[in-house]
């Protein structure tokens, strides 16, 4: 599907050519996003990603850790299903995925319409807010055999990624 800004939502991009560098399964617990955000950054630091893009990066692992951890829940309502995080890159891109069990998307933000007072001073539900902000592209999609992956995309120009 195009947005209004001609980017695609919800779909893999089968034309690039996606090269992984790491793919990690995570606890379904909350010391999954400390983990996963320490492993980000010796993955990105390895790769010669700068400081503050990689603490981009970083946070926005954090956030769909975080939204894997509290939301990725199995059809049965048990929280033993797989979370799993993969860095891949292709060209001048980095792309975060997110797996979990649940078969339910997220509630993408539709825009700065979004954001109402109630929000902005809520101490949940600003991290996919984060993450669009951030990222070039971002979406989901079902999982390879159940579940669902949420992903978003980074520029790398000039880095090593």
């Amino acid at each position: 599907m195009l947005t209004d800004n001609g980017l695609a939502r919800d779909v893999f991009d089968p034309g690039r050519s996606w090269l992984p560098l790491t793919r990690i399964p995570l606890p379904h617990r909350p010391e999954a996003a400390p983990r996963a955000r320490r492993h980000t950054r010796e993955v990105l630091s390895l790769r010669g990603v700068d400081g503050e893009s990689a603490a981009t990066v970083e946070l926005a692992v954090s956030e769909l850790v975080t939204n894997a951890v509290r939301h990725g829940v199995c059809l049965c309502g048990c929280t033993r299903g797989p979370v799993s995080l993969t860095l891949l890159r292709a060209e001048n891109r980095l792309r975060v995925e997110v797996a979990d069990p649940s078969r339910t998307p997220p509630r993408w933000p539709t825009g700065v319409e979004s954001v109402d007072e109630e929000t902005a001073e809520a101490e949940d539900g600003r991290g996919l807010l984060l993450v669009t902000a951030l990222a070039l592209d971002w979406g989901d999609h079902a999982g390879r055999r159940r579940g669902k992956v949420v992903w978003c995309e980074f520029g790398t120009a000039g880095a090593g990624a």
